[in-house]
């Protein structure tokens, strides 16, 4: 009888490189059992940060986006890749809610409801990059959970609702693991991979992604962009198109936009000096681009995240 070969475990070469380059610190920010109404509103900061349904249904909502809302399941993770304001409630939210008192609804265990949250520190430009090419919000519904990631969160949720002691230092110390895997999901899922987040685990445009994220007011041309990735012209467009679907003014548009948005939201810089930042000769001209993209004026969104 031929022996069928056991399948193989190796990670790809380049995900494997850019796995281990990555460097963050998670920590334990928040766990409470929830009953009757509820609601909290985090705001931003300079962490990213991930949330773990422990028990029951929970709404998460971003203040501008209120038809966008996701409903998450016990056991689904969802995570930010860069802090903003966003609401978290046993209810959707419009745009008359008003933040709850928690000290009236936190209860001791998870049996109704419950949320176990943790933020994110960055620690190295590589990690910082990848974190502003990932979408806003990545949900992974329980049922969706590949590798050691499911049996991950339903340890954190069984200890979140067994309360036995050391409890917050167990869930607090799984914390990295977690991340690192939902990162290994994210990276190697075919289905998540869309644009930047798959230009990343090729060797040839990642070079490209992090040269024009770490200089995005350089004189950047399909050519030296070309040159950068080590490919003649028209493969190199062709490498685009294959990877991310994207032309390759396409992928500078993408990186540059996404430098405005974080500037946007986490820095108090002028219009003026955000345009020359991102390769604009004048505010206008960002103005304009911004708002091709985004549909808001850089003023309105900056407006809506604060």
């Amino acid at each position: 009888m031929t022996k069928t070969p056991a399948p193989s475990i190796e990670t790809p070469e380049p995900l494997e490189q850019l796995l281990s380059q990555l460097a963050f610190g998670s920590e334990l920010h928040f766990e409470s059992g929830f009953c009757g109404h509820w609601n909290m509103l985090a705001n931003k900061s300079s962490k990213a940060a991930l949330h773990v349904v422990t028990q029951g249904r929970v709404w998460m909502a971003i203040p501008g986006r209120l038809h966008q809302q996701v409903q998450l399941e016990a056991g689904d993770a969802i995570f930010f890749s860069h802090s903003f304001r966003h609401w978290l409630s046993d209810e959707p939210v419009n745009e008359h809610s008003s933040e709850v008192d928690l000290v009236n609804v936190c209860v001791p265990d998870h049996i109704e409801q419950g949320l176990v949250c943790y933020d994110i520190a960055v620690e190295s430009p590589l990690t910082a990059n990848l974190f502003q090419v990932m979408p806003d919000y990545i949900h992974l519904p329980a049922n969706q959970q590949s590798g050691r990631l499911s049996p991950l969160i339903q340890l954190i949720r069984q200890e979140a609702q067994a309360r036995q002691p050391g409890y917050q230092a167990a869930i607090s110390r799984l914390s990295d693991v977690v991340v690192l895997h939902l990162l290994r999901q994210v990276l190697s899922d075919d289905s998540m991979q869309q644009g930047l987040l798959a230009a990343l685990k090729d060797p040839a445009l990642r070079r490209v992604v992090l040269a024009i994220m770490d200089q995005p007011a350089a004189d950047w041309s399909v050519d030296n962009m070309a040159a950068l990735a080590f490919l003649s012209k028209s493969a190199f467009a062709e490498r685009c198109h294959k990877v991310m679907s994207m032309t390759a003014k396409s992928l500078l548009d993408e990186l540059r936009l996404q430098r405005c948005r974080y500037l946007l939201i986490h820095s108090e810089q002028s219009l003026e000096m955000i345009a020359e930042q991102v390769g604009y000769q004048s505010a206008t001209a960002f103005i304009r681009f911004f708002k091709q993209h985004e549909t808001l004026s850089p003023g309105e969104f900056r407006a809506l995240h604060n």
